[in-house]
């Protein structure tokens, strides 16, 4: 069973733009999720959200009709299962933000009410100065702690020959 995990927009844009500090660790959990090992869920949100790209001179803007194909493309992967935004997300999320300071914007709050309904594994964000400060102290639908981290890859699983070395 591949594990479970909740992409926000940022996570995915980490990738689509190449950021540093970011890149590698997203590139390598989207690695496993075309291996089968994780599976990224995300609010259909997220489609909404990621509209700019990076330019070479270092400032967005936004993504060219040719681009915003390629990003549906892009978001209809198999390892990627688009979450609808429904009446109950919706309540949560205003809620969410009503309970938590720290979940400051609209857009955080939908994501994290999402992440909360489907009992993911983990939540995957660099929302440093709102949303990873919520890590362990917001309960899954499942009445488990929601954990909040940046995106990290799996430890390896040793090989056969790691796990019966023909010396021994």
């Amino acid at each position: 069973m591949s594990k479970r995990v909740y992409w926000d927009s940022c996570a995915f844009l980490g990738l689509i733009n190449g950021e540093p500090g970011k890149l590698t660790d997203c590139r390598a959990v989207w690695k496993e999720a075309q291996r089968g090992r994780v599976t990224i869920y995300t609010s259909f949100f997220t489609f909404t959200e990621v509209f700019k790209a990076k330019c070479e001179d270092g400032f967005t803007k936004p993504l060219s009709e040719e681009k915003d194909r390629e990003m549906e493309r892009f978001f209809r992967q198999k390892w990627i299962r688009p979450i609808l935004l429904d009446e109950r997300i919706a309540v949560s999320a205003r809620r969410l933000m009503r309970t938590h300071p720290e979940c400051k914007k609209p857009s955080d709050a939908v994501h994290l009410a999402t992440a909360i309904a489907l009992s993911v594994e983990e939540m995957n964000t660099y929302d440093g100065a709102d949303l990873l400060k919520l890590s362990g102290k917001i309960d899954r639908a499942d009445g488990k702690p929601l954990r909040i981290c940046p995106p990290k890859p799996q430890p390896a699983e040793p090989s056969p020959e790691e796990m019966f070395p023909k010396d021994a």
